[in-house]
Formats: structure tokens, C-alpha cells, sequence
């Protein structure tokens, strides 16, 4: 079928019927594939789909693409996972347990949490620290009132903000300081749930840790144990190694976070760096 698979019938009866249990849109699959909506279109049309995306859009619904797609007589099904569809899977695995975690906030006096969402606004972020900065005496006199030089002062020089989520885009490493209340944590929170959800970042998988509750680790592991730990309480780590070969190359006993974390495709969000020990 050169480069691109559809359906079969009974392949997408199957599909159908997991689509319809999750209770999921069109628009929702595709971004949990990480595609647009078009092609998730037409694999429910059982037209032709890029054999990629076709992969793709099987891992989402945690489905074999080889017991759905139509195949050719002489054409052997794969039976590993590319990090790509091994990510897709990974990710919509741990869904429940990271949206659990990240998915809503407690507010003083609610007696029940609230949605994450309900709440969020935008976060804009200062890319350098006010205190810190250093002007040119060209800069500083840009911002002087000649009428009123003997009140001179840095107090009306303004820092240019950039949208929070473009600041994350930028740089690969950042630490996002703010006093209490500055909504830190929920930024992280946000991030976590666009990520699970598609909206941000689709080909990674986002970890989110409350650095108290490493500090506090009565085994005192390293943070990739931690990490590593955290994704076994997914439940991912044995489940991945059974459906590919891509993350056991050299060493059968790197577990999938360590394999991630060096194919970069993991968004490491650590909260409360100040109030661990």
C-alpha cells in the first residue's frame, strides 16, 4: 500500500468501539496522536493515512496498527512500538494519574477542589531577574523627566514580559522564580495538563514532582530514581519494554524514564524548589 495504511473493516469496527468508550471527539484523538484532525478524518472515512499518523492514531486508541489496518498478502506487521507511538502510549497511560495530580487545585474555604482550568489565567514572565539587571547610563537617561530630575529614579523602567508558555518554548531549562501566591505551581500544573492533552509539547511526556515529596523519601533516591520510581507507579515501565525494542539497545536494565530523558522527549516540571529540604 506504499506509504500510506486505512482501516479495514473490522479494524475499524474495533476502533470505533474503544473511540466510543473513551468518550473522546475527533479533535481530542488527534491531538493525543499529535497530528491534526484531518487524517483521524479519514481513518474513520477508512481512507488512506500516512503510515505514521495511521501508527500514530492506533497508539492513542491503544490499539496493534497491524490488527487494524488493511494490509497486503505479503506485508508483515511490525510488532514494536517507535518512540513516537511508544510516547502516544506512554502518555495516554498515565493520563488519569497526572490529571489526578494536576488537574485541580484546592482553594482556601471550598470544601471541594476546583478545576485547574476554571481558575488558570495566563502567566507572563520577566526572562530577567529586575534586581539584577544592568542599564547603560544611555538607557537610564531615556527614562528621566527633565523637569523633574531631582526625583529621579529606576522605579518607572519597565522590563519588556513574555507570555509564559513562549518563555517554555524558548528554553529548554528554566527555574521560574516569584513570590508566594504568583501562581508558580500552577504554571507547572497548566503545563502538565496542555502537555497530556496535546495542546503543548505532544511529543513529550510530562512528569510532574512536588520536590517536597522527594526531599521527604524516606530511601532518599536520586532524582532519577524518583523519577524512575514515579513512572512505575504508572505502571508504564514493564508494559513499554514488552511493546518495543527502540529503549533496550545496550543495557536491558535502563528503565523507559532514562531512555526518554536522553532522547529528550520528557517535560520535567518540578515544583516547590524553596520549600524542599
Amino acid at each position: 500500500m506504499g506509504r500510506s495504511y486505512r482501516a479495514s473493516e473490522t479494524g475499524l469496527k474495533q476502533a470505533e468501539e474503544v473511540f466510543e468508550q473513551k468518550g473522546w471527539t475527533q479533535e481530542y484523538l488527534a491531538g493525543a496522536a499529535g497530528y491534526s484532525r484531518a487524517p483521524v478524518i479519514s481513518f474513520f472515512a477508512r481512507r488512506p493515512v500516512d503510515k505514521k499518523v495511521f501508527k500514530a492514531i492506533c497508539a492513542a486508541l491503544c490499539l496493534e496498527w497491524g490488527e487494524v489496518a488493511e494490509l497486503e498478502a505479503d506485508e508483515v506487521p511490525e510488532r514494536t512500538l517507535n518512540i513516537d507511538e511508544l510516547i502516544v502510549s506512554v502518555r495516554n497511560n498515565i493520563y488519569g494519574s497526572v490529571f489526578d495530580k494536576c488537574g485541580s487545585m484546592r482553594v482556601l474555604d471550598m470544601s471541594q477542589p476546583i478545576g485547574l482550568d476554571d481558575i488558570y489565567t495566563d502567566v507572563n514572565i520577566l526572562e530577567k531577574i529586575t534586581g539584577r539587571r544592568r542599564l547603560g547610563i544611555p538607557q537610564l537617561l531615556e527614562q528621566v523627566d527633565l523637569e523633574n530630575f531631582e526625583r529621579f529614579s529606576l522605579s518607572g523602567i519597565r522590563e519588556e514580559r513574555v507570555p509564559g508558555l513562549q518563555a517554555v518554548e524558548e528554553h529548554s531549562k528554566l527555574m521560574i522564580l516569584g513570590k508566594p501566591g504568583a501562581r508558580k505551581t500552577t504554571f507547572l500544573k497548566h503545563l502538565a495538563i496542555q502537555c497530556m492533552e496535546g495542546r503543548f509539547k505532544p511529543k513529550l511526556v510530562p512528569l510532574f514532582v512536588t520536590l517536597k515529596d522527594f526531599a521527604e523519601d524516606s530511601e532518599q533516591p536520586s532524582l532519577l530514581e524518583y523519577l524512575t520510581q514515579l513512572f512505575a507507579s504508572y505502571g508504564v515501565d514493564s508494559e513499554t519494554k514488552r511493546k518495543t525494542r527502540t529503549l533496550t539497545t545496550s543495557d536491558n536494565r535502563t528503565s523507559t524514564v532514562e531512555s526518554f530523558l536522553n532522547q529528550g522527549r520528557v517535560l520535567v516540571l518540578l515544583a516547590g524548589l524553596f520549600h524542599s529540604r
